[in-house]
Parts: C-alpha cells; structure tokens; sequence
C-alpha cells in the first residue's frame, strides 16, 4: 500500500490534467461535504493581474504584527506547494497537507465531483485555516474573480492591484471585460479597495476606497516604487480591518514590518560580497515586463545578461520588448512545462528585436557579472531552488521539493460564461508576430 504522503502527491498530480473547471459548483461541492470551513473565519480578497501576491504577504505581515492570527494563501508556487499554505507566515508542514489532500480527495468521491488542482489546494486551505483557528484569510485569486474557486470564502474586503491584457483567451480581450470578471468576486456590502488603475476603469468601477499614499514613503523588501504601492495598498486595507476589530493601526509597527516584508522572486537583488549578482523577476506578460523595466531603470542598472523563458500562450514579443533596453545579451531556455516556448522561438523573437543572443550553459549561474532571470515564475522557481543553498534570502526554499505547478488549460477546459474567445480579428500581439 502506498504512504500517505505518496497517495495525496498521486491525488494532487491526478488534478493537473483537469485544467479549469470555469464553475463554482466542484468547490461548493467540496465544501459542503468538509462542513463549510471557509466560513470559520475573515477573508480578504486580493484579485489583479500583476502584484497579488505581494500585496497579499504585505498585508498579512501587517495583520500578524498586530497580533491577529493570519493565515495566507497564494499562487502559484515557485518550488514546492507548501509555499502556497501560510500561517503567522509559516509554511505548511508537508505532513499536514497530505493530510489535507487526503480529506480533499475522500470529498470529492462523497460529492462526486473532480475538482481541478487549484479547487483541490483552496478546499485543502481553509480545511487548515479552520483547523488552526485564524481570525482572517488573505486569499489570493487564482484566477479572475468572478468564477475564482476562493470567492465562496464571501471576503468582506476586496482589494484590486491592477488590470492587464492577459489570460484573454479566458477572461476577455479587453481591460474592461477582465476588470469586470474580477470585480465578480464582490459580495453584497464588500468593502473594494483599489490599487494602481487608469482613469477610464476607475469610471468602470462600483464605489470604493482608494490605497492611501503613505509619507513619508514606505521602505519593503522588494525594489521598486510599485512595491511601495503595493505595500500603500496593504496598509490601506489593514487600516480597514484593524479598524472595524480594534480601532486601530499602530503605523510604526506597520512601517517596521513593510520594511522587513520580501516576496520571493519578484525584482528579488541577490548579492555576494557586496557585488550584485542576480536579479529575480517573474515577469510573464507585458505589464509585468513593464514595471520590471522601470525598476530597472529607478535602480540605474546596466544592460545585463538575461536567462530567458516564456510560454506559449504568453506575449513573448511584447516582454521582451518591454525589455529590450536592459538585456545586454539574452540566453533562452525552455522550461519542461508543456506550455513551454522553445528556446529556438525565443531566440527568433530575440533576432526581430535585435537583441543579442546567446546559446546557454551550464555554468552560467557562476558568471560573476550579474544576471538578470526572468520571463516566468517557472523559470525564477527553478533558479531559485538551485541558489537557495548559498543565499540567505532564499533559506526559507531550501530543502524543498520540487512539484509541479498547475496546468492553466486542458482540452475540455473553456472560456469562462459568458465570455467568448477573442474574434479571429481581434489577435494579440504574439500572434501578430507570429503571422509576420
């Protein structure tokens, strides 16, 4: 008979190849026959396209600083699962969460249903939040919000980071159409607190509370003035909640713990010996690729070499363009993932761009100049667990094993109702490339 530990990896394994269900009814399901834990506790929503997870440690470090049991929840991960199942911002112990697979796994025979990987781990976490008593839940969406497997949770607080062109194919060509797909989360009587958005979504949006600007300016772990606004959106909503419990926010302590706050893999600046020599971002579309850009440039760094990859389904052009001016040679991989671009695609998108090339190696995370690694959190999680034994800043990863992250799309897998795949005239800027 096979451990425990070995059944729940099987199980979780077994739920990759569902993609997205695009319905409620598997997570309603499941929790129903666990006994509704999802209502045992708060929960604050943190939906966008770029900067979720950020805002969502920010916040929950705020919270457990002021002495509230805090349990968070993101996606996806960069090495292992464990990652995603935080408490007082520890990790899961591998045992508990096979444990909870294992419950998971026994729900969906009793509901009849087979849920996704993503519906799999959101059961699994409020099974453990329940169990350790939380007072709130930091809740990261997986995807959208509207049909998110996380928005049974029923958050009284809702927080929007920033919208984007992406994930189109399920949410919508537009920004208007993906915002309205995410602000679907919302219950009756929820509190929405926005983040970076343009002017003509604001007018889109139902009423809301704007993130403070915070002065003097906030310092985090993270490089980059829009981590600042991130972290301005986290104290905006702890402010919030901290209020409607306590009536308070004590602001020192907050700045204290901002300052001490890093999420992994995002314009993350390793050194040795004082000397720059890795850059961390998983920049995967073009927002993103963007504001990694201007990080860049508010740190006045150089061109550097740039460890590359992309999926298939990602505006490849349109990221490496975004970062054309601060890649001094570009060395593209492809990562085992079935969405993986090739390293030869990468390289032809490169020669269109005019940036230089080059064939990677093996040694090359021993270069002493300073590289940059991007393109995909795929990509980061790998580098990520291959420098954990030599950098302090990654200890918590160290260890770790690997599993595989979900995938996005299967072949039964569809748009989210009522949305429509984009019309055969309405194509993004990959394949617009592509059809070059």
């Amino acid at each position: 008979m096979l451990s425990k530990s070995l059944r729940a990896n099987k199980y979780l394994l077994s739920r990759i190849p569902i993609g997205f269900s695009g319905g409620l009814r598997n997570i309603e399901a499941l929790c129903n026959v666990l006994g509704e834990p999802q209502k045992n506790f708060d929960s604050i929503h943190i939906i966008g396209t770029n900067g979720k997870g950020s805002t969502a440690l920010y916040l929950a470090n705020i919270l457990q600083a002021h002495g509230v049991n805090t349990g968070l929840f993101t996606s996806p991960h960069l090495v292992s699962v464990r990652e995603r199942f935080k408490v007082n911002g520890k990790m899961i112990s591998q045992s508990e969460l096979d444990s909870l697979l294992l419950q998971v796994c026994d729900a969906a025979k009793t509901a009849k249903v087979e849920p996704s990987y993503f519906e799999t781990l959101t059961a699994a976490a409020f099974l453990w939040f329940k169990k350790r008593r939380v007072g709130v839940a930091v809740l990261e969406a997986g995807l959208g919000g509207r049909l998110d497997s996380t928005k049974i949770a029923n958050g009284n607080i809702v927080a929007l980071t920033s919208i984007g062109l992406d994930h189109t194919e399920i949410l919508g060509c537009t920004e208007e159409k993906i915002l309205k797909e995410k602000l679907g989360i919302l219950n009756k009587g929820s509190t929405l607190v926005l983040g970076s958005l343009p002017k003509e979504l604001l007018s889109k949006c139902p009423p809301h509370i704007k993130a403070k600007k915070i002065n003097p300016p906030l310092q985090v772990g993270n490089y980059g003035k829009i981590y600042v606004k991130n972290a301005e959106l986290a104290w905006t909503i702890a402010e919030k909640y901290l209020y409607s419990q306590f009536s308070i926010l004590h602001s020192q302590l907050t700045r204290i713990t901002l300052k001490n706050s890093s999420w992994p893999g995002r314009m993350q600046m390793l050194f040795k010996n004082k000397k720059l020599k890795f850059i961390l971002d998983g920049a995967h579309n073009a927002e993103a690729a963007k504001t990694l850009a201007k990080c860049l440039k508010e740190k006045n760094i150089p061109p550097l070499a740039c460890v590359f990859t992309s999926l298939t389904d990602k505006d490849t052009f349109g990221v490496l363009k975004a970062l054309k001016p601060h890649i001094s040679v570009c060395y593209p991989v492809q990562i085992e993932n079935p969405r993986a671009r090739s390293a030869e695609e990468i390289c032809e998108i490169c020669r269109r761009l005019k940036i230089n090339v080059a064939k990677f190696y093996k040694n090359i995370l021993s270069e002493p100049k300073p590289i940059l690694i991007t393109g995909s959190l795929y990509l980061v999680g790998k580098a990520i667990s291959e420098l954990s034994k030599e950098y302090k800043e990654l200890a918590e990863f160290k260890g770790l094993k690997g599993f595989p992250n979900e995938g996005r799309l299967s072949t039964l897998a569809k748009p989210f109702p009522p949305h429509r795949p984009c019309s055969s005239n309405t194509r993004s800027r990959t394949s617009l490339y592509a059809a070059k």
